[in-house]
């Protein structure tokens, strides 16, 4: 009963034109030296190479964006550095002209002068021995350090 329509024929007939393109490729495909194998590294390879150039054209992007900001940075840097300088040297001539205006001998006060006459009697006396001396010498440091420090106060104070 269905024997008739259950054999299978050698040729396919399409009707289409576009069944004519499908087996024409078919065709090709089938007779091309090719494997599947080599046509999917093929592919592969050309999808590598699409890869490494958008991310060679990327990189270049990245390294002009970063060469801009470096330059950009750089003159800010440069402009700030002369805007520091500016202010320092403001200070510095500002400070000399204080200190031009004070008289220019260092009035020594009587303490310190007490305590520089006690160290030079003690090494006098202990010629042998200076080191028998360091509570004159450190008496005269420690005048000399607030000494120091009310002329400084005097004239940075108005700073």
């Amino acid at each position: 009963m269905g024997s008739n329509q259950s054999s299978l024929s050698d040729q396919h007939v399409f009707q289409s034109g576009q069944g004519q393109i499908g087996f024409n490729l078919t065709n090709s495909l089938q007779q091309s030296p090719e494997s599947d194998a080599t046509r999917q590294r093929l592919a592969s390879l050309e999808v590598q190479k699409r890869v490494t150039d958008e991310l060679h054209r990327l990189q270049d992007k990245e390294d002009q964006m970063s060469k801009i900001t470096d330059e950009k940075l750089a003159k800010e840097s440069i402009e700030d550095s002369q805007i520091g300088r500016n202010s320092v040297a403001q200070s510095i001539s500002t400070l000399s002209q204080k200190l031009r205006n004070q008289s220019s001998s260092v009035d020594q006060s009587e303490v310190v002068k007490r305590a520089e006459t006690a160290v030079v009697r003690c090494l006098r006396l202990n010629d042998r021995r200076p080191l028998d001396c360091w509570r004159e010498v450190e008496e005269f440091k420690r005048e000399v350090i607030r000494l120091e420090n009310a002329f400084v106060s005097k004239v940075v104070g108005g700073v």
